[in-house]
C-alpha cells in the first residue's frame, strides 16, 4: 500500500483512523507533541526552564523560532521516545524531580494526544544556583 502524504513528512506522526478512509490517518507533527510535554514538565515544581540542546538551539535561530527544550523522536510505529532538557532550582532532589516530569508528561500527552509514550528521559542541563533561587523568590 502507498504511503499518504502525511505519513511520508518528515516529523509526523499518525495517530488515528481518519474521518474519509480508515486507510488514511491523521498526524501530529513532532513540534505539537514536544508543545504538550513541554507545558507537562513546566507545570512541575522545581522545573526552572526548559532547555533546548545547543544544536537545537543554532537550528531553531537559523530557523527564527523557539526551541522548546523537548526532542521527541520516533520509537516504533504508534510510539515515541521524548528527551526533556531541563533547568532545575537548586535543593531539588533530581530522582524525585524525573519521576514527576515523566508522570505529568505521560499523564498529559497520552490523555491530550492519545498516543503511546514509550521512554521520557529528562535531561538536567543546569542547576541555579542558590542565590538565583532566593532572588526570584524575592522578586
Amino acid at each position: 500500500m502507498a504511503q499518504s502524504p502525511d505519513e511520508r513528512m518528515t516529523g509526523d506522526f499518525v495517530v488515528a483512523p481518519g474521518h474519509r478512509d480508515l486507510d488514511e490517518r491523521p498526524s501530529l507533527s513532532h513540534e505539537v507533541i514536544a508543545a504538550y510535554a513541554a507545558d507537562a514538565a513546566r507545570s512541575v515544581p522545581g522545573i526552572l526552564a526548559l532547555h533546548a540542546p545547543l544544536w537545537k538551539e543554532i537550528s531553531a535561530r537559523v530557523r527564527d523560532s523557539r526551541g522548546s527544550g523537548v526532542i521527541v523522536k520516533d520509537s516504533r510505529p504508534g510510539a515515541v521516545d521524548l528527551d526533556i532538557h531541563v533547568k532545575v532550582a537548586w535543593g531539588v532532589t533530581i530522582p524525585e524531580l524525573a519521576v514527576a516530569v515523566e508522570d505529568a508528561v505521560r499523564q498529559r500527552v497520552t490523555a491530550l494526544l492519545d498516543i503511546e509514550l514509550d521512554t521520557v528521559t529528562l535531561y538536567v542541563d543546569e542547576i541555579s544556583g542558590p542565590g538565583e533561587v532566593s532572588q526570584s523568590k524575592e522578586g
